[in-house]
């Protein structure tokens, strides 16, 4: 009997038990760390007060000198042990990887396998030396699998092993004094120097960054969290895993302090609403809406203090690094880094809805992507630390800047140099398909960043109240020929102001105003249809209706905009249909809207009064008619009764005399 050895199947190989989730784990340490570094710095830069004097000065810096020394123990500690938990979780991603390849692997094996015991099943005597030499080299394959899967194993445990030295490394005191008072330890001040002197040269930056040490990034993310994730040109990850360090570490501190008994100022109270919502922003992923989608977020940017506590904040749901397709979503008027959750969930329904335009295309079309809400620039806002009434005056001047373009030009460069950093961090250094996406007041801010020479593939303006002194036409937004794209209600009334002219034509606010209405068929640009919303009348209409409802719903399901902005993210910009853009002059809304108002509130009205009125003065002289008509006829048949009467009586009397009867 001729025997054919076919190797026995494999089974699957269990998942790895340190799973992305574990980062928290990493986060935690981090954040410790960076409050232990932060108290030392203080330490090391406050001795005796200035009015100290001899020996109690002495004793004083002598004191806070030894407490610097010992806080410097903890961070080193800490630092270490970050490292450790950081080089594990890599070498993790790393095996994950290799697991999924060596799984993959093991299923071709298996269906091999059963491909050649099925061949086996009715084979012929003429076929068994071949299926002998199949299995034979099955049966290596099956080996070399097993060598692989073991040294795969050894490589997870080695790892293990590594991290749990280093971490009992620095589980002593002794142990912490060591690592603070080591001769290699990183220079994190001359790190951090290097890279503001990088500045916004982002190819610099990242070309830097990436040529660092495992425990030069690691230290320094640390040290100066708040530099690093703040930095256009340090990997997206990398930004992500200070920025979130730095939000724990906020959240912590101050909620501290509430527990302490402690209430908290306005501009801390601002603080904690700022980093909160960044949490909010990044749990926006894994609800319940979203939790389907299985997106990954990433605070890219988190700068709590930033002009005046309005802060600056953004988040990306997709890795921008390795998308195939990426956009920045640019909020406009009374948008802060305290709305980062509300418009990371605007982003969130465009990534749904660009993921489901791929999908339904025929056939289906592969690719990545990634949405960006970016709040990077000085929206005009009230000023959250304003005290009424000092301070009005100037958080009024804050929301006056909502009919200028100071803000706006300042923000374009913010913008740019923000796209600059996603192009440079691309994965191999390819760019990614770019699409930006200005609402509001951050239309004007993102045409500012077009005009200036912005490194985008396209551009989106919705609800613009103007493309900027700049933009004249949409040639000079500097995009690639018809990729310029603008999404306008007719019943929003932010759409209204643009113009080249003043509201009033000739007259003092000529020079107020943001620019060219976009959506303006002669300005050259790819309008796309939309919800154009409902009609509105009277001051509460225009806030609860204008601008509540058809200024924000561009990001609604079931609004054509959001679809038409799909197709545009996803590189499909050939199936949005022009409309062929607005002849009416946007300010030609506006009066309109104003006429109407008058007839509303005015004219109708007064008619409605008149015609009240003079119904009432009809009603009153058919009346009084109607009266006379029954008086003077109630005369007449009495007149006539009486005057009947009277004839006949006259008949009566008549008859009876004539003829005369004669004697």
């Amino acid at each position: 009997m001729t025997t054919i050895a076919v190797p026995a199947w494999l089974p699957r190989e269990p998942e790895l038990e340190v799973q992305e989730s574990s980062g928290a784990v990493l986060t935690d340490v981090r954040a410790a760390a960076t409050a232990v570094s932060d108290v030392a710095d203080w330490a090391r830069a406050n001795g005796a007060p200035d009015d100290f004097a001899g020996d109690a000065a002495d004793a004083a810096d002598h004191a806070v000198t030894r407490f610097a020394g010992d806080t410097d123990v903890v961070h080193a500690a800490l630092e270490r042990g970050a490292l450790a938990i950081d080089t594990f979780l890599t070498a993790m991603r790393q095996r994950r990887t290799e697991h999924d390849e060596l799984m993959e692997r093991r299923q071709r094996l298996n269906d091999d396998r059963e491909a050649l015991l099925a061949r086996i099943e009715g084979a012929t005597a003429d076929q068994v030396e071949a299926l002998q030499a199949e299995a034979s080299a099955l049966r290596q394959r099956f080996t070399s699998y097993h060598q692989d899967l073991v040294a795969w194993r050894d490589r997870v445990d080695a790892d293990e092993q590594a991290a749990v030295r280093a971490l009992a490394a620095v589980d002593e005191l002794a142990e912490g004094v060591t690592a603070a008072a080591d001769p290699t330890r990183v220079d994190t001040g001359a790190l951090a120097a290097e890279l503001r002197r990088l500045g916004t040269d982002t190819d610099a930056v990242n070309a830097w960054w990436n040529g660092l040490s495992q425990a030069e990034r690691n230290a320094l993310m640390i040290s100066d969290p708040d530099l690093v994730g703040n930095t256009n040109g340090v990997p997206t990850g990398d930004r992500d895993e200070a920025n979130t360090s730095a939000v724990q570490r906020d959240i912590e501190y101050l909620l501290g302090l509430q527990a302490s008994g402690q209430d908290l100022s306005a501009s801390e109270q601002r603080w904690l609403e700022n980093a909160q919502s960044i949490e909010l922003a990044v749990a926006n992923a894994s609800s319940a809406q979203y939790a389907a989608l299985g997106v990954d977020a990433f605070v890219m940017a988190y700068q709590p203090h930033a002009f005046g506590g309005d802060g600056i904040a953004a988040v990306a749901y997709g890795d921008p690094d390795t998308a195939d397709h990426t956009a920045v979503y640019v909020p406009g008027i009374m948008q802060d880094g305290t709305q980062i959750d509300e418009n990371g969930a605007q982003a969130l329904n465009l990534y749904e809805e660009t993921l489901n335009s791929m999908l339904a295309e025929d056939p289906p079309r592969p690719g990545s992507v990634s949405t960006i809400a970016w709040i990077g620039y000085d929206s005009p806002n009230f000023n959250p630390e304003s005290m009424w009434p000092w301070d009005l005056g100037d958080s009024a001047g804050d929301v006056g800047h909502t009919v200028t373009e100071a803000n706006a030009q300042a923000g374009g460069l913010a913008l740019s140099q923000f796209v600059d950093g996603l192009n440079s961090t691309h994965s191999e250094g390819d760019q990614p398909h770019l699409t930006v996406i200005g609402h509001s007041y951050g239309s004007t801010t993102s045409s500012y960043a077009a005009v200036g020479g912005m490194d985008a593939d396209s551009l989106v303006l919705i609800g613009s109240p103007g493309a900027s002194e700049g933009a004249h036409h949409a040639s000079d937004l500097n995009m690639p020929p018809g990729q310029v794209f603008v999404g306008a209600a007719d019943n929003d009334p932010v759409s209204w102001l643009g113009g080249e002219d003043g509201l009033l034509p000739g007259s003092w606010d000529d020079s107020l105003g943001l620019g060219q209405d976009p959506a303006q068929s002669d300005f050259g640009a790819h309008v796309f249809g939309v919800d154009n919303g409902q009609e509105f009348h009277g001051p509460g209409g225009l806030v609860s209706t204008g601008f509540m409802q058809n200024h924000v719903n561009y990001f609604d399901d079931g609004n054509p905009a959001l679809a038409n902005m799909a197709d545009i993210v996803s590189g499909n910009s050939d199936d949005v249909v022009d409309t062929g853009g607005r002849t009416q002059d946007a300010h030609d809304y506006l009066y309109d809207w104003a006429g109407e108002e008058v007839q509303h509130h005015v004219v109708e009205p007064v008619v409605e009064t008149y015609e009240d009125v003079r119904d009432g003065v009809v009603q009153t002289y058919e009346g009084v008619r109607d009266g006379v008509v029954d008086t003077y006829e109630g005369v007449r048949d009495g007149v006539d009764d009486a005057v009947e009467g009277a004839q006949d009586a006259w008949d009566d009397a008549w008859e009876s005399v004539w003829p005369p009867r004669w004697p």
